[in-house]
């Protein structure tokens, strides 16, 4: 063999906000505090920021691999954090605050880290965790203006680090392989477990969202504006913190505030094309603007991943002229697959068109995505064969940190956890989680399928199907619903005949039971564990 002769040089982050600073200089980073203040900068002073924060980190003894764990909203310090830390050697250990204390202290201490970063919306939780954090040592508030927090603990201040030091002269170059974000699984099915991505991946994972059919829509020569309402501290941010300054982009943080009020003005304030959020996000969303009679009028598509878009909610949001780019993903395999339309489906009729869109999403480039059997047998890729999804890439994990449990299958694919289908064009439909999935007289019932039938009966906000006992057909499927608020009920007896339409016959659920308020994750899925306890025959 002989070897190209191109120069091998790594791929880092330090790479992608160097070049921000260097050639989107003035490309703005807008950022709410935690006081609701607005600040705005371009790249080349966020660039020097997070060189004068690598510098402060270094300074109180952070060395290679080190982790700085972070309680932080969205918000400029955050995103500087995604560079300060990982571009100067260390790991950047991003934590969900929304989670429970018991998981926050668990993964903060099986992450190892001995800095913790905080915003003063996160000191509250901090207050409670503190005296279960057997590792850290240095505390760090982000103080922004807003009231600093009374803690048992002295900490440092975000803002005098980073005034008061001098800057790196650059960032080192060091082996791309090298750890880079840690970041936890919402731990629904036991403790949450870390996924270590990389440099490498990081940086291949941001060229691949960039991609003209990843979000569709790119006009030459636009301002394209990214908006994470995703939690940074979930997943990377789905990499809005890389996907903006790799394309020179603007970024959009809306810190804590999350009410749908909020957040739509933001964005049509801040002129957001592109934006990233989980369902129960959209609806909300959607829902303020229809009751206040407001447009987002550039805004061109979503993000959103996690759970299905019900086809009702894709619906309104074509109305307005936003699609909803539906994709696959999970901590340890993200960008794995797009919600565009395959190239050249624009010449099929719109009944066509929302069949595919239906579906979760289609294999992107990077990924390799198969369906096996119970016992291992690769299976046919013709959208009627259901099985046990695997995923494998150079941004998908190979294992979790440090943990003795090995993800991979014997032939080393990653098992998502997820059944699915595939179809020839590369279409996959998510039909369960591998535990969520009923069996029912020898025959599989997806619940996701009858989850989405329901919710296109109208007035139905959310549902859930579990499987339930049965003597003689093991399992069948209970539908739970929480209707829309602006109803006081569901018939459900009419709800039934809905779903009935448009599933086989024996798919239908024996019952159906009604919440008023459905059980959600920190990440806005619903807890079906919890329903099972709620209901369990």
């Amino acid at each position: 063999m002989i070897d190209g002769l191109m120069m091998d040089t790594p791929l880092l982050l330090s790479s992608i906000i160097e070049y921000a600073a260097a050639y989107h200089s003035r490309t703005e980073v807008v950022s709410r505090t935690m006081a609701g203040k607005t600040i705005r900068y371009g790249y080349a002073e966020a660039y020097d920021r997070t060189l004068r924060m690598a510098a402060a980190l270094i300074g109180l003894g952070m060395r290679e691999s080190d982790r700085v764990a972070t309680l932080c909203w969205n918000t400029r310090q955050h995103f500087e954090l995604f560079y300060a830390v990982p571009c100067a050697g260390g790991i950047l250990h991003t934590v969900n605050p929304r989670l429970s204390i018991d998981h926050i202290a668990y993964i903060i201490n099986h992450g190892g880290a001995e800095v913790l970063v905080f915003d003063t919306g996160c000191a509250d939780v901090v207050a409670e965790v503190l005296p279960r954090l057997t590792k850290v040592t240095t505390l760090i508030v982000v103080d922004d203006g807003s009231e600093l927090p009374d803690l048992e603990q002295s900490y440092l201040r975000y803002e005098s680090l980073v005034a008061e030091t001098a800057p790196l002269p650059c960032f080192p170059e060091f082996d791309e392989r090298a750890g880079a974000v840690l970041c936890y699984t919402s731990g629904t099915t036991g403790n949450p477990k870390g996924v270590l991505y990389s440099h490498r991946s990081l940086v291949l994972i941001a060229i691949a969202s960039i991609a003209k059919d990843f979000f569709g829509g790119y006009r030459n020569g636009a301002l394209d504006a990214y908006m994470p309402i995703a939690g940074m501290f979930h997943a990377t941010g789905w990499s809005f913190p890389h996907t903006a300054p790799i394309s020179g982009g603007k970024l959009v943080l809306p810190g804590r505030q999350h009410d749908p009020a909020s957040l739509c003005r933001m964005m049509a304030e801040e002129e957001v094309t592109i934006a990233g959020a989980v369902p129960t996000v959209l609806l909300g969303l959607c829902d303020w603007l229809d009751e206040h009679g407001e447009e987002i009028p550039i805004l061109q598509s979503f993000l959103s991943s996690g759970s299905l878009v019900p086809q009702p909610l894709i619906e309104r949001w074509a109305r307005k002229g936003v699609d909803i780019v539906q994709t696959w993903g999970m901590t340890e395999s993200l960008c794995s697959s797009k919600g565009t339309l395959k190239p050249g489906f624009d010449k099929l009729d719109r009944e066509q068109q929302q069949a595919s869109s239906k579906k979760t999403a289609r294999v992107s480039w990077g990924t390799k995505l198969r369906i096996v059997s119970e016992d291992g047998a690769v299976l046919p890729q013709d959208g009627k064969a259901v099985g046990h999804l695997q995923a494998r890439g150079p941004w998908t994990a190979s294992g979790y940190f440090n943990e003795v449990a090995d993800p991979l299958s014997a032939d080393r694919w990653l098992e998502t956890g997820d059944m699915a289908t595939i179809d020839p064009d590369g279409y996959l439909e998510i039909k369960d989680r591998s535990k969520d999935i009923i069996k029912s007289g020898g025959e599989w019932i997806s619940t996701t399928d009858l989850e989405a039938a329901a919710l296109s009966y109208p007035g139905i906000k959310y549902a859930a199907v579990i499987g339930i006992p049965h003597p003689k057909w093991q399992e069948r499927p209970l539908l739970i619903v929480q209707p829309d608020t602006a109803t006081n009920g569901a018939d459900t007896t009419a709800l039934l005949e809905h779903v009935a339409s448009q599933v086989v016959k024996w798919w239908v659920p024996d019952r159906v039971e009604i919440v008023a308020q459905m059980p959600l994750s920190a990440t806005g899925k619903i807890l079906k564990s919890e329903l099972r306890k709620a209901f369990p025959a």
